[in-house]
């Protein structure tokens, strides 16, 4: 048996003839339930239901979904793999396997990391045989996990309103979740909670799981006879993807799970220590500055008066990073023009950005910049020069038959080395003055159709873009660069380990923001959150808010602003610099504490907070999503029980919700979190901060 231990949690496999999942979960004490696991372990084969392997396959008569599948040219598409050996530490695993007739090896990696229990696993698949193999499926991971596992937390969603979560009942059969768009999507997020019946913020063993991949991805439960549940997740391949020649390998994107009993904050506080650890391309991440992006305040309208003009008003409201968003570069009138062609246009910067960010400099700001690299208009210069340079090429000559594009701007062909040497170049040129500190990497429309030569090339679009986006973070190490695909469609621990932020929606609307950010939360900390101050009627919702809401609702993540602030009055400007001013205050806390979710139903009410990792202080949003005048009974999460608080609603959040004032008595850490507080929030899109302090 194999025992791998970290962060509190074991997990124990037994190696024989195949590897199988014994216990993963809570750590279990040294040397006092091994035998018993050892012992547990059914007798399996063709006649008998099988117990799953951590390779269930075919050939050894697996009724089920197979962990492995594909065959070589002259058949064998069922091969038996045999666990060939064994090499393991405390945390570590790697197992290999190879077919009985010697055609293919697979080895399984698995490393539990010490500090924050969370497992990663990857598998690699090699051709042995002389003839090419058609690998179609290779999972990441394949767990077999306990049947008390009765209900699934999926995410899904649209464009503009990602991160929907949905609970599902575990019964027979497969619960499928697949993705083909070729980025991470809107609608699939690549991950999964299994819990208890009835698992919330407090309560319940809960298992997670994320495929940290940018691209297709397949994600399956399945309930066996015994109710066993079989988790796999892994890259989704199209018919002929991967062809595996003599000798060749394919390595899975890694795949993520945790384990926890203590509900969903439990999970969270895992999640999130591993991306501050382990995924972020920088750890720490320096303090994160505020944001104003200008899209909602000019559009494709850049005139240098209107720019200084923001830039003056952004430094006053305490900004301190100014992004240019889309609209900058060669003749980008609209969206169906200019994009492939990197460099300012003449009309609009005829000096170039370098005194537009001199400015924002000057101001004490960072200067940040939109970029759009993998998409090309047919209306650019590089498109005329290069047809040939995006994938599947058009009928040039016929544009009736271009296929469906998004604005029409179609896939570049990052593949090939001089589509990756020119955006590398173009990119490079804009970096290499040294004043722009930050990119915005927007991907506006799914990779499709993805093809080169005829064969699919989803995967490949994936690898590639890693591969640009690492060669220019080592040109330029300083420099930070935010992930957005048409907001969160492109959100995920793959291409967090090469980015700083997600922009998480474009939708600015803060009633529709909570949801988002809330199912964002399971598998991301706030500081890489972009959430922004969104002006008076959001451009997307049309729904109005008043600027405290708004305010209240970004202040929880790596905050920023979104409007044309030159129309403010100068008390608005001074309630919106007040606000910032809040966030900047309890920036450390709000980006290196502890999420936490408020037990709260997320239709009537919902809530959120982050705790200091001492318990010292903590931060919360109490927000009622419904008009009902009772108040609200709110008990907060994660205090300390013997510890006590004072409860205090800072300026410039709204009086009147508690009622103390602005100001609790002392009140112990056991009340506030096993009794709660009651918050009289009656209308409709309103919100309180509450801000708590130890005093004793």
């Amino acid at each position: 048996m194999v025992h791998l231990r970290g962060g509190g949690v074991s997990l124990a496999l037994g190696v024989e003839d195949t590897a199988r999942l014994l216990y993963w979960g809570p750590a279990l004490p040294e040397g006092v339930d091994e035998g018993g696991l050892r012992a547990s372990l059914p007798e399996s084969g063709i006649d008998a239901p099988m117990f799953p392997p951590l390779l269930p396959a075919s050939g050894w008569g697996f009724w089920g979904q197979p962990a492995l599948s594909g065959r070589h040219d002259g058949g064998g598409w069922a091969p038996r793999l045999r666990a060939m050996g064994v090499e393991a530490t405390a945390g570590r695993a790697r197992i290999a396997h190879e077919a009985e007739d010697g055609s293919l090896a697979v080895v399984v990696d698995l490393d539990l990391d010490a500090g924050t229990g969370v497992l990663r696993a990857c598998a690699e698949v090699t051709n042995r045989a002389a003839e090419p193999y058609r690998l179609d499926w290779c999972a990441s991971l394949c767990f077999a996990l306990p049947a008390f596992l009765d209900e699934a937390l999926v995410s899904e969603g649209a464009y503009i309103r990602e991160f929907q979560e949905r609970r599902v009942a575990l019964g027979a059969g497969v619960l499928l979740r697949e993705n083909r768009r070729g980025r991470t999507s809107h609608d699939a997020f690549p991950g999964v909670v299994l819990g208890e019946r009835g698992f919330g913020a407090e309560r319940g063993a809960v298992y997670g799981f994320h495929l940290g991949w940018s691209g297709n991805h397949r994600l399956l439960v399945e309930t066996r006879p015994d109710g066993t549940r079989i988790v796999q997740l892994g890259e989704l391949l199209h018919p002929g993807e991967v062809v595996l020649g003599p000798g060749e390998s394919y390595r899975t994107p890694p795949a993520y799970a945790a384990v926890d009993g203590g509900g969903l904050n439990g999970l969270m506080a895992r999640t999130h220590a591993h991306v501050r650890q382990r995924i972020l391309p920088r750890q720490p991440l320096r303090t994160r500055p505020v944001h104003l992006n200008i899209w909602e305040a000019i559009y494709f309208a850049h005139e240098k008066g209107a720019l200084l003009d923001l830039i003056d008003r952004a430094a006053k409201v305490g900004v301190e990073r100014f992004v240019i968003d889309d609209g900058w570069f060669h003749g980008r009138v609209n969206e169906r023009a200019g994009l492939g062609d990197w460099w300012p246009d003449e009309g609009k910067y005829p000096d170039g950005l370098a005194p537009i960010a001199e400015a924002v400099r000057a101001k004490g700001m960072e200067f940040g910049l939109w970029v759009e690299p993998e998409n090309v208009n047919p209306n650019s210069e590089l498109y005329r020069a290069h047809p040939d340079w995006v994938m599947e090429l058009p009928q040039a000559t016929d544009p009736e038959r271009w296929p469906p594009g998004q604005w029409r701007q179609f896939v570049l062909d990052l593949g090939r080395a001089e589509v990756a040497d020119y955006l590398f170049d173009k990119i490079d040129a804009l970096l290499r003055p040294g004043y722009i500190g930050y990119l915005k990497w927007d991907m506006n429309r799914d990779v499709a159709p993805a093809g080169v030569g005829g064969e699919p090339a989803y995967g490949r679009h994936t690898r590639t873009l890693y591969g640009l986006i690492d060669r220019l973070r080592a040109a330029h190490p300083d420099v930070e660069i935010e992930t957005c695909a048409s907001g969160g469609g492109r959100a995920d621990w793959g291409i967090l380990e090469r980015t700083e932020r997600v922009w998480v929606s474009d939708s600015n609307d803060a009633h529709d923001r909570l949801s988002i950010q809330r199912g964002f939360s399971l598998f991301f900390p706030p500081e890489v959150m972009g959430a922004h101050v969104g002006r008076e009627r959001c451009t997307v919702t049309s729904r109005r808010n008043d600027l405290g809401f708004r305010a209240a609702v970004a202040l929880f993540g790596h905050m920023g602003v979104e409007w044309d602030i030159r129309a403010l009055s100068q008390e608005e400007l001074a309630d919106l610099a007040a606000w910032i001013a809040l966030h900047k205050r309890h920036r450390a806390l709000l980006h290196g504490g502890r999420s936490v979710r408020l037990d709260l139903d997320g239709v009537e009410a919902t809530g959120h907070g982050v705790v200091a990792p001492d318990g010292a202080e903590a931060l919360y949003l109490v927000a009622r999503l419904v008009t009902r005048p009772a108040p609200i009974a709110v008990r907060l999460a994660g205090l300390d029980p013997e510890g006590t608080y004072v409860v205090r609603v800072p300026e410039p959040a709204p009086d009147g919700a508690l009622p103390w004032g602005r100001e609790s008595p002392p009140l112990s850490g056991r009340l506030l979190g096993f009794y709660g507080v009651r918050v009289g929030l009656g209308r409709l899109d309103t919100a309180v901060v509450l801000h708590l302090e130890r005093v004793g």
